[in-house]
């Protein structure tokens, strides 16, 4: 294309193409970065001209760069924008280190920020310009609906990871802007209060087998009864550019992170190091009758590799798939919509407060590091309200007597 400039495309195994935006080699040389951008775009009208509208402001930032020469690089000027793409390309930036999934989400928010403040000189920011674009990222997308807290909260968060980057970079400016910050506290958007139940779990597991997608009633009941994150039990796909090098890919992804059947031994122990803290865990299945059922239902000899796969492709779901798939059978099965897949682990761990268990099991069950981490996705029950009465009525009534 003409009109894209730095287009490059590679073919893959399939005959698919993947697109990538490459600076000049000599450009890169004297350290202009990124070297490389991938694109995604769909082969529509729409999409090779938003491909190629992209391609063209990368060209010219590159050139840009170039025209002010390496010693300006990279760039830093006093504003949001400027740090933001310092913060996103820099080598030694904690961006770099970040999870792909972690860097999309804070790439959204950096967007917003971008485009609605990045012309701000940090260096003249006050605290209520701070609470209001809080207020701002906040509103509502349009008139009549739901204000949005949570796009408010990461986006001001992210405001403070730049700031805080800023100030380890030396910048007095942002020294400036980090003692204001820290003296603002914004309102936390409210918790989620909902809880599956091992009443939901059933009414799923039914309607899972009857339309068809019993990996749905197996993730579900793993989840709960495991209390399991759904990325440590049905996995997910990270970008991976040696993908072609082996293991279970597609295109430039690599399967990941979630349930073999080799974690299973032949005394039906599981054990798996969870995914975001690294906490093995261990799980006796025969105590889980449940969770035997299900995988009971799967033959023997295809018992290798994901536990979970999807019935329409034959592979480990792709990213997202697995929750659009399972709330069609939630809904099915007369779920609330106000209960998520993820709500399995608040709900397990809410059912194991309710019963008794010490805070300690709780939090090994769970793979968490500290009780507190637990104690958060406790959302209790009149279970517990109720047994904390009791003792204290108990013990009043001994004291009297």
């Amino acid at each position: 294309m003409t009109d894209a400039p730095g287009l490059k495309r590679k073919r893959n195994k399939d005959g698919t193409f993947r697109e990538y935006w490459e600076a000049r080699a000599d450009l890169v040389k004297r350290g202009y970065r990124p070297s490389t951008v991938r694109l995604h775009y769909p082969e529509t009208s729409e999409g090779r001209t938003q491909l190629a509208a992209r391609c063209r402001i990368l060209q010219t930032e590159m050139l840009a760069w170039a025209a002010r020469g390496e010693h300006s690089a990279p760039g830093y000027d006093g504003t949001l924008k400027s740090l933001s793409r310092l913060f996103q390309t820099s080598a030694d930036s904690p961006f770099q280190s970040l999870k792909y999934n972690s860097r999309e989400n804070i790439t959204k928010s950096l967007v917003i920020i971008e485009r609605t403040v990045g012309a701000r000189q940090i260096g003249k920011l006050l605290g209520p310009d701070f609470k209001r674009w809080h207020a701002q990222w906040g509103e509502p997308k349009e008139p009549g609906k739901p204000p949005r807290p949570w796009r408010a909260k990461h986006a001001m968060d992210t405001v403070r990871q730049l700031i805080a980057y800023g100030v380890t970079l030396g910048y007095e400016d942002c020294f400036r802007a980090d003692t204001i910050l820290s003296k603002i506290r914004f309102k936390t958007p409210p918790a989620r209060t909902s809880v599956m139940t091992a009443e939901h779990v059933a009414a799923i597991r039914v309607a899972a087998h009857a339309e068809g997608f019993p990996s749905i009633a197996l993730a579900t009941v793993l989840q709960f009864e495991l209390t399991m994150r759904q990325k440590d039990v049905v996995g997910e796909w990270e970008p991976d550019a040696k993908a072609e090098d082996g293991g279970i890919t597609y295109k430039d992804t690599r399967w990941v992170n979630g349930l073999v059947w080799s974690h299973i031994d032949e005394n039906m122990i599981l054990r798996k190091a969870h995914t975001k803290t690294g906490f093995p865990v261990e799980h006796d299945l025969k105590l889980h009758p449940s969770v035997i059922q299900e995988i009971n239902l799967v033959p023997p000899e295809k018992r290798v590799g994901p536990l979970i796969i999807s019935e329409a492709t034959g592979v480990p779901y792709k990213n997202r798939k697995f929750t659009e798939r399972w709330r069609k059978v939630a809904n099915k099965a007369g779920i609330p919509r106000t209960i998520w897949n993820m709500d399995a682990r608040a709900g397990a761990i809410t059912e194991a407060y309710d019963l008794g268990a010490a805070e300690t099991d709780v939090m090994k069950s769970a793979g968490h590091k500290n009780r507190q981490t637990s104690a958060r996705y406790n959302r209790g029950t009149i279970k517990q309200t109720s047994r904390v009465a009791e003792m204290r009525l108990a013990k009043r009534k001994e004291n009297s007597e």
